[in-house]
């Protein structure tokens, strides 16, 4: 059963008028009567108020914001008694904790992208009526768009929040040059066994990512299984120049370390700058100026040339921070119309300018003043084109998997029982993924 960490209980007045945040008067009117409970209570005056309860998951990070955006509530909308709770519950722990036990979980709630197929097979989680679904289709870039819709049948089923759930590379400006950074070969070129280049190669999340923007690779959350060419013949000359580019360098200019551990210390001068360059996201920006400062430098993930010259561009996932209403809410339109609130422009935009959090909205992304310092988000931007939807493309079945072909990369077969060839570890990645 899920437990509680922290409860914070707040009245506020809540009316949503025709046409607020931009929908028609007919889209928005009846998406928040859609599935209302609510209760009628008698004011000190003599007049009536209905009285609606509605309850909120969301990080610790966001609760300052969630009391901010319920206060505006209030002061805008009074003729509403609105009692909502909130409860630290962080994204990646979401569907969790609703299907563990619907009935208890929040009306509303943030998750990752990647949640979202289990919810909707599991029918946990509303689908945006029209009047929304258009809202957020206008709003929201259209990978963030995609990202919060289910690949069984292309509706949308939660409002983006972010679209930063992904990686690029990042580099010291001391070190190399916005030239050398365009290809693989001109990074490993400036590498040595003093200052290294780092990538995550035993994490699924990094292992295949050469590979996602050649190649194809899609995910039935019905059947679990995935339809890929992982393995086809471009797929091998790709991944066998990445591994002469990077196998002979192993611990002398390419290491395969977390670069969320001890590598993002080895940035800094302190430690010698072991490290000059690295594939990561933009979780770790704050961290990387206050390590590098001016010296910061990021971009979209490089080129290389396959074992038989040819040159691919350097994949990698997308994804987003979503927000979901609970299907059995017992307040639904109203839990529509807040999940609404929660992730407009403005409130993308306090939420970036607060916690840092990359926005998906349309107008924020294409505001050059506002991201002016935010080179991370700007290179991840750069990559989006060459990124694939985590949540349409890859299942559980894949990350483990996925490491094992990493691995191979750089250390070539893990036992005389595994494969012994490229072409026979990604014949088996495959079969594992799509059968």
């Amino acid at each position: 059963m899920f437990k509680q960490k922290r409860i914070a209980l707040l009245v506020a007045g809540l009316l949503l008028l025709a046409g607020c945040n931009g929908g028609s008067s007919a889209d928005v009117s009846g998406d928040v009567s859609q599935g209302t409970t609510s209760q009628t209570t008698t004011t000190s005056g003599g007049g009536s108020k209905e009285r609606v309860r509605l309850s909120v998951w969301g990080s610790s990070a966001e609760e300052p914001l969630y009391h901010k955006h319920a206060a505006e509530f209030q002061e805008k909308h009074p003729e509403i008694n609105f009692s909502i709770s909130y409860a630290d519950v962080g994204e990646a722990d979401a569907a969790t904790n609703v299907l563990q036990d619907v009935s208890t979980a929040a009306d509303v709630f943030f998750f990752a992208d990647d949640q979202l197929p289990t919810m909707q097979a599991r029918e946990v989680i509303a689908k945006l009526p029209k009047g929304y679904a258009n809202k957020v289709k206008e709003r929201d870039i259209a990978s963030a768009a995609e990202n919060a819709s289910s690949a069984v049948d292309d509706e949308l089923y939660a409002f983006p929040v972010t679209n930063d759930n992904g990686y690029m590379l990042i580099y010291n400006k001391a070190f190399l040059t916005e030239t050398d950074v365009e290809t693989l070969e001109g990074i490993m070129a400036k590498t040595t066994a003093e200052h290294q280049f780092v990538v995550d190669m035993g994490n699924g999340y990094y292992a295949t990512s050469f590979i996602q923007y050649l190649c194809d690779i899609t995910y039935n959350p019905i059947t679990r299984l995935h339809t890929t060419n992982f393995n086809s013949a471009e797929a091998v000359d790709a991944l066998q120049g990445v591994s002469n580019l990077l196998k002979p360098r192993v611990d002398n200019g390419f290491k395969s370390v977390d670069f969320n551990g001890a590598a993002l210390d080895d940035l800094s001068d302190a430690n010698g700058n072991k490290v000059i360059a690295a594939v990561t996201g933009v979780w770790n920006t704050e961290l990387l100026k206050e390590k590098l400062g001016e010296n910061l430098g990021a971009a979209k993930l490089p080129t290389f040339k396959s074992a038989n010259g040819t040159t691919v561009q350097w994949g990698s996932f997308a994804g987003s921070k979503l927000v979901g209403v609970k299907s059995s809410s017992n307040n639904l339109g109203w839990a529509l119309a807040f999940a609404d609130y929660i992730t407009d422009e403005a409130a993308q935009r306090y939420r970036f300018e607060t916690n840092g959090w990359g926005p998906s909205n349309k107008n924020l992304l294409a505001d050059e003043e506002l991201l002016a310092d935010h080179v991370t988000l700007k290179a991840l931007g750069a990559q989006a084109p060459y990124a694939i939807s985590q949540a349409k493309s890859v299942g559980s079945k894949f990350w483990d998997n996925a490491a094992i072909v990493g691995n191979f990369l750089w250390k070539g077969p893990a036992s005389e029982e595994s494969p012994q060839t490229l072409q026979a570890t990604l014949d088996a990645f495959v079969d594992a993924l799509t059968k």
